[in-house]
């Protein structure tokens, strides 16, 4: 893993989150550089105030932040960078593709101050465009005790599989770091849920069955192909949100996909990922 890059989007999160990119630089040998991206509304001071005022005002608040910055960081010898920008996600992306970075670490926002200050519905945005896996961390933290890789094996374009193949890869790497057991989990529609609101449909166990049997032999082709070998794979039925959140939860790690940006249409893009990002209780590693 290349250069870690440590977001402070609020600065409740900074420890954890630092501590965090802290202890995986040791365990994969790399470096760590600190962003605390600044957005304040100094436009409607306009009205009260000239240019030269809320330059002013602008000048006390930036000498305030890195002086905080300072101090938290103390001793540790990290570049440090306190950027003025009008969309947090953006400044993101353009502080990770200079840095070189291999991994962004930060805070899930949820509805906080990435959603409200990018203007998007939450961090997804920032997963479509970062140039590197983001890890998302949640406030109320637990020891990492397994990693769970949540892949689609029934979508068989190349693109896909290619992003299972760096799901999978960043999770086993993860796993090994933190050295807790490594699982690969593939979730397919449940045909009860498919046919609920039809009269007569089609929801017999047979058809689950034979969707389950066919993804697990995908499945353990792709690892037989990858050379991977997995403590647990396992193929599950239901909504994707909620079996990737309650397989996950009590200190697992869920590293998941996002396509969006390469146009890849599957079960972990758009819709169902903002939902697992909604209600997400632990930690998630979103691969690009």
């Amino acid at each position: 893993m290349n250069n870690i890059l440590a977001v402070i989007t609020q600065w409740e999160d900074a420890p954890a989150v630092l501590n965090r990119a802290e202890s995986l630089a040791g365990k994969f040998n790399t470096s760590v550089e600190v962003l605390r991206p600044l957005h304040a509304p100094l436009g409607s001071l306009s009205h009260y105030f000239g240019p030269n005022d809320i330059l002013d005002v602008r000048k006390k608040v930036l000498a305030e932040e890195r002086n905080r910055l300072d101090e938290l960081c103390g001793e540790r010898r990290w570049p440090l960078h306190l950027e003025w920008c009008e969309r947090v996600h953006t400044t993101i992306v353009e502080r990770a593709h200079a840095y070189s970075a291999g991994l962004i670490v930060m805070m899930a926002s949820h509805h906080s101050v990435l959603s409200t200050l990018a203007h998007t519905p939450d961090d997804w945005h920032l997963f479509r465009e970062s140039p590197c896996p983001v890890l998302t961390l949640v406030r109320v933290g637990q020891p990492i005790t397994k990693v769970i890789a949540a892949v689609d094996v029934l979508d068989h374009s190349e693109d896909h599989q290619q992003l299972s193949a760096r799901v999978i890869d960043q999770a086993r790497a993860m796993a090994q770091a933190e050295d807790v057991p490594f699982t690969v989990l593939s979730v397919v529609p449940d045909p009860a849920l498919l046919y609920a609101g039809l009269v007569n449909g089609p929801v017999g166990g047979d058809i689950l069955i034979e969707i389950k049997q066919r993804a697990g032999s995908d499945l353990d082709d792709m690892l037989k192909r990858l050379g991977v070998s997995a403590d647990r794979v396992e193929v599950k039925a239901g909504r994707v949100e909620d079996v990737v959140n309650r397989e996950s939860a009590d200190g697992g790690l869920l590293v998941i996909g996002c396509a969006a940006n390469r146009g890849v249409k599957g079960l972990m893009i758009g819709n169902t990922a903002e939902r697992i990002l909604h209600n997400m209780q632990s930690d998630m590693l979103v691969v690009v």
